[in-house]
């Protein structure tokens, strides 16, 4: 079974989250795997993601990490209680603005700068 938001190779998703397209990798789209996706559950099962999960999955620090990572963290923060666990998280809720380049887990990634 395939992904109901991926017909004739487009991602319905993609719509709303741009950066899908940049996604290389179709087997998520083409397996049941797809309920796992964070992007499918998001549209799907909104009411599910934590209230900063929008917020995340526009930054362009989620996108230096492959789907599968992507779908771990969705998992195992997003939509889960775990999510008060997550740094991004904790400086939200704290009234701020999460910085680019911070993981779930606090670590940073340095984000290339666009020309």
């Amino acid at each position: 079974m395939s992904c109901p938001l991926y017909n004739d190779f487009t991602r319905e998703c993609a719509e709303k989250f741009e950066e899908v397209i940049n996604i290389s990798n179709f087997d998520i789209c083409n397996s049941d795997s797809y309920k796992h996706c964070p992007f499918y559950k998001i549209l799907n099962e909104p009411e599910k993601l934590c209230e900063y999960g929008d917020n995340c999955l526009h930054s362009k620090t989620i996108w230096t990490s492959s789907i599968e990572r992507i779908m771990w963290i969705a998992e195992t923060y997003c939509f889960s209680e775990n999510k008060v666990n997550c740094e991004r998280y904790k400086v939200m809720k704290s009234g701020k603005t999460s910085p680019e380049g911070l993981l779930v887990d606090g670590s940073r990634v340095e984000l290339k700068v666009e020309e």
